[in-house]
């Protein structure tokens, strides 16, 4: 059974950040040591519920106060906004706030100007600033996910510890099904497209397509729909990226936090206004990612389809205990 360490946020809001470094002291930020990949997500451009540089900064000054050199990091994406490239990505991280004179530590993009990886299977590759660390620190802002039902520490180490090639990867399972006798041929799904994945007689490039989905929104007459399971099938492919990701580093010195604040049905890609899963509930720590991620979904509850079943596979895969004990700071 694990320890997974809580603080509610009535404490995070009352001490002054005293409870919040027991909580890392608890849950081991003190092994944390050399150089300290702090991997987090720093919002889409114009999301507004993103975890704010304010709390990153204690945790950062925490790892620092053990002798630990962090910093800050996230990998670009596969769809094309404003965190598409290293140069994208930065200026919006700070844009948001994450500059090194804030924050106390670098602000680096861990795939690079290139998508550079190390390659460890087939189909994984993780970025290499990250591979190339001597610890890590997982910070991920939970949310509901529109195609994974729940974004949380599996998630952020199986979408954005890699590079695009494995980002497209997990993506397999999320492309579009096409019903020609539905399509009226309107093309406001090949406008739509910015990966160039829609012919004109409207099939669909299985190298191109991303699995964004943003052709499904335009689409009004049902031509194209989600695959059946898709949550299940990309929530198992979570499962196995995140598996081969902590089973290749050359380090074994991770320690995992999921904030349980501004929980939106939707990550942190999303640009428009939030809508609400539940209210805020508080930070959770500890070395398990498994017990970490099955304690978040059961503390948040409201999910309209099964988020647990990256959780059983992450088990599955040895990632972790599936019983856990919940430890209030």
């Amino acid at each position: 059974m694990s320890e997974v360490f809580f603080l509610s946020v009535a404490d995070m809001n009352a001490d002054s950040g005293n409870k919040l470094q027991t909580l890392l002291e608890c849950a081991g930020i003190a092994e944390l040591t050399g150089v300290v990949a702090v991997k987090m997500h720093m919002g889409e451009r114009n999301n507004r519920t993103y975890l704010k540089p304010q709390f990153v900064k204690p945790i950062v000054e925490a790892v620092k106060r053990h002798g630990g050199m962090p910093f800050v990091t996230d990998t670009t994406t596969i769809y094309k906004e404003k965190r598409f490239t290293a140069m994208d990505y930065y200026e919006t991280a700070f844009a948001h706030g994450f500059l090194p004179s804030s924050l106390g530590c670098p602000v680096l993009i861990a795939d690079g100007l290139k998508d550079d990886g190390v390659p460890v299977s087939e189909h994984v590759e993780i970025a290499r600033d990250i591979y190339e660390s001597d610890s890590m620190l997982v910070i991920t802002h939970a949310t509901g996910h529109c195609a994974s039902t729940f974004g949380g520490a599996i998630k952020n180490v199986a979408m954005g510890c890699v590079t695009k090639k494995t980002k497209k990867y997990q993506h397999e399972v999320t492309r579009p099904v096409l019903n020609q006798d539905l399509c009226t041929g309107c093309n406001k799904c090949r406008e739509v497209c910015k990966h160039d994945a829609i012919s004109e007689s409207h099939i669909i490039d299985p190298d191109k397509c991303i699995g964004c989905g943003a052709c499904i929104a335009v689409c009004e007459y049902g031509a194209l729909s989600t695959p059946p399971d898709m949550s299940c099938e990309l929530q198992k492919r979570l499962a196995e990226v995140a598996s081969i990701v902590i089973h290749a580093l050359p380090y074994t010195n991770l320690l995992y936090l999921n904030f349980l604040i501004d929980i939106t049905p939707f990550c942190d890609c999303a640009e428009f206004a939030p809508e609400y899963l539940c209210p805020d509930i508080g930070v959770l720590a500890s070395r398990d990612i498994v017990a970490l991620d099955r304690a978040s979904i059961e503390l948040i509850k409201n999910f309209e389809a099964d988020p647990l079943v990256q959780v059983r596979e992450a088990h599955r895969l040895g990632l972790g205990d599936w019983d856990y004990e919940l430890i209030v700071i």
